[in-house]
């Protein structure tokens, strides 16, 4: 597929700015666009051209954010002391903008679906690296509910340390286990809810391995196609007459005002915003029949999210002195990711490696980018006797893919993807069996273990024995970067020699939407307080040529005011786009996990007014956020947080 932009430099009229112009030039190349998650199409026709536009620009701002990592803050301390701002992670490249040849493979990289921080830092592991000591049945529980039984006591997840470098520190401080969430606890890129009958046997479990991202590109494109999908898929295989069935209204769907219950108005859309923890996409429970909710569309653990996953293998990229031989060792080095995950400590040491070669090589995501459900290993499935079993059944009928493919054909290649691309499956008795009399339900079907055959009496036991996984595209290159020292962070309270603090943009959107956001309050097993903020996106601000006065918050770390209260300056990557910082309402102080983190700290909020220019060339833009007393380096430009589109 040809692609209908690249990127040039031409920030500030003189300083840099990320712009992109046509490649008529450019058709002997191989460049791409950023193809929907397993190249789905769920429009048709205009709608799906405007959704693949949408979806491709917001792809390119997450890869450009990748590529910039973190030189605000983050960098190493040399010889003397001094900080070391962090470099451009080059050797992550933008698919869009790089010539691929013909014929280069994707390289699979896959994991098992089941936290294994629930068995690290809960169960009764040999050598121990916990005093709790769950068994394997409480572990289950856990990892379907958020809850288990303990000597006839309901309890839910134990406090687990704050210091997890080089080890955890189980001396020191604890915290509550996150994150925090419906289901945040389910945090290897592969969330479930589980259906059960009057008789607590499962019927039904959903498997979702889709980013929040592109479902909130959908919405914006179509709300309608959203609910719409939303009940083909969860109606998915139950015959017509089954009292399972569930109706999914748009109106299920809507942000709603905590204050009024009114729907929340996106400014650029002009209709109701899009709430991801809606009634159908909320929790590990999926309740049919009377007063029916619940189910698994997309991800919502926090750092369940495209824009960190696309991130954490940009800053994987980065060679260092201690080497990638132990994962560990490498993302406490590293910073990235959260410890003893299955999913980001093998991501970073399998990119790393990969960069590292030989050959050494340049990484990107291979597209189409996302996070994939590989197909199960059934051989440890027992399928149970029944004499109305249509010949021939077998375990593995009972997976049913709904979104995405078993088999994709790579178009760099023209050969098979090594790997499977599904976005979401169900695991429930076929309707073929049903209507051939089959009374069995999923938890009649058994399953081996560490030696142990016994019913499926939790999804948990079906998600250790399939894999989540990604598709990575290396390129190889002549030289290979210098090895850098270990991430150290730029914290002006310390005796280091280090210059001022740096204010870092990371998340922004229109003020009504964060107001609502983050004053929703969301539940979780622990209680810990929590905003649905945390489980919005972060995708550039839509806006439109000639747009005037709109009201949009930014969040950013390491803000600071000046003398006499003087507030940080914000400008964006083109001189059309004028934005002022709004003095009456200062610099706030918010507390959340942005999207992508696994737990919630305190950043600062500034309110801005921004106008557009009615000439403002369309596209992806930068911002810049300066601190008082500052001159920020032209390479502190946060690269994708405004969408330019065309004016109505």
């Amino acid at each position: 597929m040809s692609n209908n932009f690249i990127k040039t430099e031409n920030m500030f009229e003189g300083e840099k700015e990320i712009e992109f112009e046509k490649l008529s030039e450019e058709k002997d190349k191989n460049y791409s666009t950023f193809s929907t998650p397993a190249f789905i199409e769920d429009l048709n026709g205009e709608l799906q051209q405007e959704l693949n536009k949408q979806w491709n620009l917001n792809a390119n701002a997450f890869t450009e954010q990748s590529i910039t990592g973190n030189p605000w803050n983050q960098g190493h301390t040399d010889e003397e002391g001094n900080f070391v701002p962090a470099s451009l992670q080059n050797y992550y490249y933008n698919l869009s903008i790089t010539d691929i040849p013909k014929g280069t493979p994707a390289i699979s990289v896959s994991w098992e679906a089941f936290p294994h921080r629930i068995l690290y830092y809960l169960g009764d592991n040999k050598p121990s690296t916990n005093d709790y000591k769950l068994n394997q049945q409480q572990l289950l529980e856990l990892a379907d509910t958020g809850f288990c039984q303990d000597k006839g006591t309901t309890i839910t997840f134990k406090d687990i340390p704050t210091k997890l470098c080089p080890t955890p520190d189980w001396k020191g401080d604890l915290q509550k286990y996150g994150p925090y969430g419906p289901r945040g606890w389910q945090d290897e890129y592969c969330e479930w809810s589980v259906t059960r009958n009057s008789e607590n046997k499962i019927t039904r479990v959903d498997f979702v391995c889709e980013n929040p991202e592109y479902w909130y590109t959908l919405w914006r494109v179509s709300p309608q196609a959203v609910a719409q999908k939303y009940q083909e898929t969860l109606n998915y295989g139950l015959p017509d007459n089954s009292a399972y069935l569930i109706q999914v209204n748009v109106e299920d769907l809507y942000l709603k005002d905590p204050a009024t219950g009114k729907n929340v108005i996106d400014p650029f859309t002009q209709k109701p915003a899009y709430n991801p923890l809606n009634k159908w996409n909320s929790g590990p429970y999926s309740l049919r029949g009377n007063n029916s909710s619940g189910g698994a569309m997309h991800l919502t653990s926090s750092p369940n999210t495209l824009q960190t996953e696309v991130g954490l293998a940009g800053a994987a990229t980065v060679q260092r002195n201690i080497g990638n031989i132990n994962p560990q060792t490498l993302i406490c080095c590293s910073q990235y990711g959260q410890s003893y995950r299955n999913s980001d400590p093998f991501i970073g040491q399998s990119v790393n490696q990969v960069v590292e070669g030989p050959p050494s090589s340049r990484v990107s995501l291979a597209n189409p980018i996302g996070l994939y459900i590989q197909m199960p290993n059934f051989s440890n499935y027992q399928l149970f006797d029944d004499p109305k079993l249509p010949t021939n059944a077998k375990v593995s009928d009972c997976w049913h893919i709904i979104r995405g493919h078993e088999i994709l054909i790579d178009p760099v290649t023209n050969s098979p993807f090594v790997g499977n691309f599904i976005l979401h499956a169900a695991f429930q008795i076929p309707e073929s069996w049903i209507k051939a009399g089959v009374t069995k339900t999923v938890s009649d079907i058994k399953i081996t273990a560490n030696g142990i055959t016994s019913p499926l009496q939790w999804a948990g036991q079906i998600a250790q024995t399939f894999h989540v996984g990604l598709f990575a595209r290396a390129l190889t290159e002549e030289e290979l970067e210098p090895v850098s020292c270990c991430v150290s962070l730029n914290n002006p309270t310390s005796d280091k020699n280090l210059p001022a603090a740096q204010a870092q943009p990371i998340q922004m959107m229109y003020e009504n939407l964060w107001q609502a956001y983050y004053n929703t309050k969301v539940t979780n097993p622990v209680g810990f307080p929590m905003s649905l903020a945390t489980n919005s996106v972060i995708v550039p601000v839509p806006v439109r040529q000639g747009d005037q006065n709109l009201r949009i918050v930014l969040i950013c770390s390491t803000a600071v005011t000046g003398e006499n209260n003087s507030l940080p300056k914000v400008k964006a990557s083109h001189p059309s786009i004028q934005i002022t910082v709004e003095k009456t309402s200062g610099l706030q102080e918010v507390t959340y996990a942005p999207p992508g983190n696994s737990y919630p700290d305190t950043y600062n909020l500034l309110t801005l007014i921004v106008n557009i220019d009615k000439n403002t060339p369309t596209g992806i833009y930068g911002i810049q956020v300066e601190n008082p007393g500052n001159n920020m380096p032209e390479d502190t430009v946060a690269p994708g947080f405004i969408n330019v589109f065309p004016k109505l």
